[in-house]
């Protein structure tokens, strides 16, 4: 059996201006209560405008500091008060405690029933420019009243090493 081992894939005649090689490595890390699996940590409620960590954590260790990190993320959510309106889930990814991206209304509720089950999906690009270790987390706040996360299904997160 042949091995073919490399630490930069670039296209025969180079990469065209703005964009980025191959994949180097690919990380997963997935939480909730559904069927199939799931995470350590199951379902969260949000109360409050603070962030918190919804069970969403990749490390991951550039093998060159020109790769970029190429994140995905997918998260099972609901507005769980169907007696307030208004709810806002907001979400962040934070780079070793600092946030890098963040979306103010990832799911929002201006009536007064129950949402169920929502899918919020966001991606970014980094460019953490270091070999050393990293850690991605995905967060969650609302914006006062009452949403949740990873109540009835499995929420996702996808950190992926892109060659630069």
């Amino acid at each position: 059996m042949s091995e073919l081992r490399t630490n930069k894939i670039y296209p025969r005649d180079g990469l065209p201006a703005g964009s980025n090689g191959g994949i180097i490595q690919v990380k997963l890390d997935s939480s909730g209560t559904g069927t199939g699996g799931g995470g350590s940590v199951g379902y969260v409620s949000l109360t409050s405008t603070s962030f918190v960590d919804i069970g969403l954590e990749i490390t991951i260790t550039p093998t060159s500091a020109s790769n970029k990190m190429y994140m995905l993320f997918n998260l099972n959510a609901n507005n769980a008060d169907s007696s307030t309106s208004g709810d806002r889930l907001k979400v962040r990814i934070v780079r070793n405690g600092s946030s890098i991206w963040s979306i103010d209304e990832g799911l929002a509720d201006y009536g007064s029933s129950n949402i169920h089950v929502q899918g919020i999906s966001g991606a970014y690009l980094d460019s953490p420019a270091t070999t050393s270790a990293i850690t991605y987390k995905v967060q969650a706040a609302t914006s006062g009243n009452n949403c949740s996360v990873n109540n009835n299904g499995i929420s996702d997160f996808t950190v992926m090493e892109i060659s630069g």
